[in-house]
């Protein structure tokens, strides 16, 4: 297989599987909190858990970005090297993306409003789209840091 197709298989993957994983994690935990009774045995809140689960995004989206920062390109190492530097790079900016879409599969579960659910799917494929990996962008990434030391 192609370096690039293989950067590209496992972009596809990645999303696939933190999108699935995430909306089978929110949706599971939001039907174990409408079951636990909150005061006046009503259903709890969510409006915490939603504060909270932004703030763990600033947080975990800005360590994520801090970390692909560092990972840069050398044209003196292997080529192998470069790539996998790339792809663990790609990895990374791919889970800084995919927590995007959070917020919508969190209002799924505070309405139930389908669209919510829709547009978690339609921002997941846009977001796979737009950072598709090409052989063009990895080349770009690649003399990023030579051109920035001229």
């Amino acid at each position: 297989m192609a370096p690039i197709r293989l950067t590209q298989f496992f972009h596809a993957v990645h999303y696939t599987v933190q999108g699935t994983l995430m909306a089978a994690l929110v949706l599971w935990t939001g039907r174990g909190l409408r079951a636990v009774p909150g005061p006046g045995g009503a259903a709890p809140a969510l409006g915490p858990y939603i504060l909270l689960a932004f703030l763990l995004v600033l947080m975990v989206g800005s360590s994520l970005y801090t970390l692909s920062r560092y990972m840069r390109p050398d044209l003196r190492r292997p080529i192998r090297e470069n790539r996998r530097v790339y792809r663990s790079r790609q990895l990374l900016y791919n889970s800084l993306l995919g927590l995007l879409g959070l917020p919508p599969l969190l209002f799924y579960q505070t309405t139930g409003d389908p669209i919510h659910l829709c547009y978690y799917v339609l921002l997941l494929l846009g977001l796979t789209t737009l950072s598709w990996p090409t052989q063009h962008r990895y080349q770009r990434w690649l003399l990023s840091q030579h051109w920035a030391r001229k």
